[in-house]
């Protein structure tokens, strides 16, 4: 299942997709040109195959008479040292099921954007064989956005040759700790005319600083901010806050499993040894807690009680 950062990354690139790929590589306007997303929802990505292909851009090459390309954005949480391979499989998968036009035989020109939200990742690859004559060759652009400038980003949306809905990516980057820069954004973010892309703005940032260890700056200087109308980042936190609820509440019966077995224990048997004690604290399975509480009437000894299969 994708993360709320995956969730959060795709959500984002889709809220202007000229905006983010001029960005993305670092292009201008009259070099190309969004023409849509493709359909490759039946085109599944190695690993994830139940996950939507709903960020592969199709861009045409205005520098070369309006070429097609397809340009899919793969997002990380952080590097995965697998994309290589996941990518080359994807890739060529979409290039045999996504044809620019009705002619026989016609193909895209394939690109790639890789997107890591913390880390840095090392996708490209150089593999040349000189006794064969062979090479290969896979060199998508790579952006690693904990090591980008927020100042940077911010100052390009500023002058206006970067789209607003860039602001999102900022907590993510390198001095977006920094209160003075939040109050940048600030300003830049209330001049969006929308207000439920305003809303989006600040729920993504939220989101987005969440993974980079900034939730708590972010948050202070964002509070009284109005994101009830990011009716989608209200869903991804209350599925957040929901699962988290999930995990605390397995901890707590996990905890008091142990806690049982250790006191039926010593009512037995008396102290516990310290590695028998170490063992069943080790223990995350809840069931099989329960069975060595359950068996501490029965068994002979630390050792016997701690056998429970």
């Amino acid at each position: 299942m994708a993360s709320r950062y995956d969730k959060a990354s795709r959500y984002s690139a889709r809220m202007d997709p000229a905006g983010f790929y001029h960005w993305l590589l670092a292009a201008r306007p009259n070099q190309l040109q969004f023409r849509r997303w493709e359909d490759a929802r039946n085109v599944p990505f190695p690993g994830d195959p139940d996950r939507t292909g709903d960020t592969v851009g199709r861009l045409d090459d205005m520098a070369q008479h309006g070429i097609p390309w397809i340009v899919p954005v793969e997002f990380q949480s952080r590097p995965d040292p697998d994309m290589l391979g996941r990518m080359l499989i994807y890739m060529s998968s979409l290039w045999m099921a996504l044809h620019p036009d009705e002619e026989r035989g016609s193909r895209f020109q394939l690109g790639a954007a890789v997107v890591n939200l913390t880390g840095r990742g090392t996708v490209s690859r150089r593999m040349e064989w000189s006794p064969g004559d062979t090479t290969l060759e896979f060199r998508p652009v790579e952006r690693n956005l904990e090591y980008e400038s927020a100042d940077e980003l911010l100052a390009g949306v500023e002058s206006g040759r970067w789209s607003r809905c860039l602001l999102v990516w900022v907590p993510l980057m390198a001095g977006a700790d920094d209160p003075i820069l939040i109050g940048r954004w600030k300003r830049l973010a209330t001049t969006e005319p929308d207000s439920r892309r305003r809303a989006d703005f600040a729920g993504l940032a939220q989101v987005f600083a969440e993974l980079a260890g900034r939730k708590d700056i972010w948050c202070e200087n964002l509070r009284g901010w109005n994101v009830e109308e990011s009716t989608v980042v209200l869903e991804w936190m209350a599925e957040a806050e929901a699962r988290g609820e999930a995990r605390g509440e397995a901890r707590g019966l996990i905890t008091g499993a142990r806690n049982t077995a250790l006191r039926l224990g010593r009512k037995r048997f008396g102290p516990a040894p310290t590695a028998i004690e170490a063992a069943i604290r080790a223990i995350t399975d809840l069931d099989r807690l329960e069975l060595i509480a359950e068996r501490a009437l029965d068994a002979t000894s630390w050792d016997d009680l701690l056998a429970a299969p």
